[in-house]
């Protein structure tokens, strides 16, 4: 817990005495730096004379505050999963607090947010904020010590105040290591006693015992060669973008020499300075550009102003940013998490994909979760109308406009390329369940940017880098939006399969759609999987129908009438499904049973007028029927009042329309390989042999020559689909979510009491 002084009230006198002292301070320097330049002549050279140079100012600022967060992020690591978004966010707005009110209120506030969010100790949070510090200070004297030997060889005239500059420098990271190593020693020494009050000398021996503890296990030889590095390039890009300053007042300085006096400048953020450090960097930033470059005084002095002013500027706007991207206090989990979000790739067509999802959502809302689903693209037209509303899907981005060219694809990948620049919008989140691509990808990001660990649950292995034989004989694609994204990822194959890998190993817990599919997926990914099988409704009775429900009589859907008894096949007009076996086998049906009929309900596709130009082929007018797209109320009386369910997709990872049949108490005719080796069990139905069109036919025939044995087929489907319970769907991905939200808040705990 953060430090309590044993005299609040006198503690923060002296801060806010200090705060007027260095205030005054800063006016006093302000006044000084008036009287030696003329405000005229300042004002005269506050000019910028290349606009453009001021965004990529900008830009270059952005881009060192990220790499500062995450050198951060590198101390806190071994404290508390501290993601990248809300480390930025603590720096840019403790920087903001430091700017404004530069009595360490800054640092404090960072201490503060690590204990109230992470529970991570005083002493511990103090080590990294002051490592941290000290890392661009150790840069800083190293530059200008370095600057100040080759000056003495010769080789480069010194500016002037080099020497003092390196001497302040060494003298204030001396100052710093000193407190941290030999303060406790200071502190008890006969002179410190004498001569330090006794709250002081405590204060000093306190503050070093704190950081020694918490720096203790945080400084490693790699740690160091890493924080090194990342300080040295950012202090090279800071420098760079100082000689920026001059190309946008138009002033002609070598960038080497602009670069070169940029640490000298940094100086003026060490030293006690007022509110905005107002005074201390006009004095500092006349004397580094006037003596150090060989600017006019008047020169100098405006070019100061203006960068100062868009240093204020960046710390005001980023700082405010910080605050809104902070984040409360994070929630004990004693019970349940209180809030989950579900990603999935998109809502663009009524796939088993897209039911799996939705089922999640009610169901983990039934059970009391704040549930919000986020989608790439939505389109609820297309995909379930009658049970997207009750969703209410958010998407990650701003929708297009429904005339932009490859509107869908556009939206998934700039999506997927985003995500950096939108995760801070769950940063209240306790869990995060990505299903399917590119959802597992957004999700492995959300986790590393904010402490929020994932779940992933694939239907499949992703199909873009691991298609399946199926999908390289008919094609996977029926629209150009999806043929765009395959050339996008062709061309980054490398890259799409090392994001694909990664976000799936790297999730805290993995579900898969069943046993078949998950073996699959556990080879593919070299990792352990929970199976969790997509589920149906199943009711307590009444199913299957009785014989006369089934095998006579009729109904009328979308203005087709439909003879009882019919044999149903739902699935989506893509090629891979292979509706063409089943129109196939429907002839031979036919042969039979000349009044049988295949009812094929679904939106229609590119792929559809095949299947028709097929039924003519064949003279199956009458005996094909597709209906086009229906209401979820339509399709479940075409379920339960079917004879027979076909599912011809040769290499289907499950088969949602499998089990959603035999909770109707319908009996499945499918091939003996794939999905419905796992969900059609024993007796419920009829296996042919993989692609012999004959033995598909013979299976339906023999379940429309017996109506008894129809029967009795179709109560075994309906007990078997029990186990395939959406209840039971929702019991594993709920034990899921518990455990690695309980999991992340106790190694958090863990952390912050080590």
């Amino acid at each position: 817990m953060p430090s309590v002084s044993p005299n609040p009230t006198a503690s923060s006198r002296n801060r806010w005495i200090r705060l007027g002292l260095q205030t005054a301070f800063g006016l006093a320097l302000l006044w000084l730096w008036v009287r030696t330049v003329s405000l005229t002549d300042v004002v005269a050279h506050i000019r910028i004379q290349r606009w453009w140079v001021l965004p990529l100012m900008v830009l270059v600022f952005v881009i060192t505050s990220v790499m500062r967060a995450r050198r951060w992020q590198w101390l806190l690591r071994s404290l508390a999963p501290v993601g990248m978004v809300r480390a930025f966010a603590m720096n840019a707005a403790g920087g903001l607090l430091n700017y404004v009110l530069p009595i360490r209120s800054g640092d404090a506030a960072r201490a503060w947010w690590l204990w109230r969010r992470h529970r991570v100790p005083a002493g511990s949070a103090l080590a990294t904020i002051v490592i941290d510090k000290a890392c661009d200070l150790a840069g800083v004297a190293l530059v200008l010590a370095v600057l100040a030997v080759v000056a003495a060889t010769g080789v480069v005239a010194a500016p002037r105040g080099l020497l003092g500059a390196t001497a302040l420098a060494v003298g204030l990271l001396g100052a710093v290591l000193g407190t941290a190593l030999l303060g406790p020693r200071v502190a008890r020494s006969s002179l410190a006693r004498r001569v330090l009050p006794a709250r002081i000398s405590s204060a000093l021996a306190g503050q070093a015992f704190a950081f020694r503890a918490g720096a203790r296990g945080l400084w490693t030889p790699a740690l160091a060669a890493r924080l090194a590095g990342l300080t040295a390039l950012a202090l090279l890009l800071d420098a760079f973008n100082f000689t920026l300053l001059f190309a946008a007042v138009g002033v002609d300085i070598p960038t080497w020499k602009a670069m070169a006096a940029y640490p000298a400048l940094l100086l003026s953020f060490a030293v006690p300075a007022g509110p905005g450090y107002l005074g201390n960097l006009e004095v500092a930033g006349s004397l580094v550009l006037g003596g150090g470059l060989g600017l006019a005084p008047a020169v100098a002095a405006g070019a100061i102003v203006v960068y100062h002013a868009v240093t204020a500027a960046y710390a005001l706007v980023l700082g405010l940013l910080g605050f809104l991207l902070v984040g409360g206090r994070r929630q004990a989990l004693a019970g349940a998490p209180r809030r989950v979000a579900v990603f999935h790739c998109g809502f663009t067509y009524s796939g088993g994909g897209e039911r799996i999802v939705i089922e999640e959502v009610l169901g983990l809302r039934r059970r009391g979760y704040q549930v919000d689903c986020y989608a790439p693209t939505v389109d609820a037209s297309r995909c379930y109308p009658d049970l997207l509303d009750d969703l209410r899907v958010r998407t990650f981005l701003p929708q297009l406009p429904r005339w932009f060219p490859f509107r869908e694809a556009v939206q998934m990948a700039a999506t997927s390329l985003l995500m950096p620049l939108y995760a801070w919008r769950f940063r209240g989140v306790d869990a995060i369940v990505g299903c399917n691509q590119p959802s597992a990808w957004i999700a492995w990001w959300a986790a590393r940017l904010i402490d929020v660990p994932y779940v992933v649950y694939l239907n499949q292995p992703n199909r873009l880098v691991y298609p399946r034989s199926i999908d390289r004989q008919t094609g996977w694609f029926v629209n150009s939006d999806y043929r765009l994204l395959a050339a996008i990822v062709l061309r980054a194959t490398r890259f799409v399969a090392w994001a694909d890998r990664r976000s799936v190993q790297e999730a805290d817990h993995l579900l898969v759609n069943g046993d078949y599919i998950g073996d699959i997926i556990r080879g593919i990914y070299k990792r352990d999987a929970i199976d969790c099988p997509a589920g149906c409704h199943v009711v307590s009775s009444g199913y299957p129908l009785s014989l006369q429900s089934r095998f006579s009589g009729g109904l009328t859907i979308n203005g087709y009438p439909i003879r009882r008894p019919y044999v149903l096949l739902t699935n989506r007009h893509y090629p891979q499904k292979r509706f063409d076996l089943a129109i196939r086998a429907m002839a031979l049906v036919r042969e039979k049973h000349p009044r049988a009929q295949l009812v094929i309900p679904g939106p229609a596709t590119a792929h559809t007028a095949e299947l028709h130009a097929l039924v003519k082929e064949l003279g199956l007018g009458d005996a094909v029927l597709l209906l086009g797209t229906i209401t979820e109320d339509e399709l479940q009386r075409l379920y339960e009042g079917a004879a027979v369910y076909v599912y011809p997709a040769p290499e289907e990872d499950f088969g949602m329309g499998v089990i959603e049949s035999m909770a109707k108490g319908v009996p499945v005719v499918a091939w003996n390989q794939a999905g419905p080796t796992v969900t059609v069990g024993e007796g419920t139905g009829h296996l042919a042999e993989p692609l012999v069109v004959e033995d598909y036919a013979a299976g339906i025939v023999a379940l429309l020559d017996d109506p008894e044995k129809n029967q009795a087929t179709g109560e075994r489907a309906f007990e078997w689909a029990r186990r395939f319970d959406w209840e039971r769907h929702t019991d594993v991905l709920e034990r899921a979510v518990l455990e690695v939200a309980r999991s992340h808040e106790r190694v958090a705990a863990e952390a912050a009491s080590a």
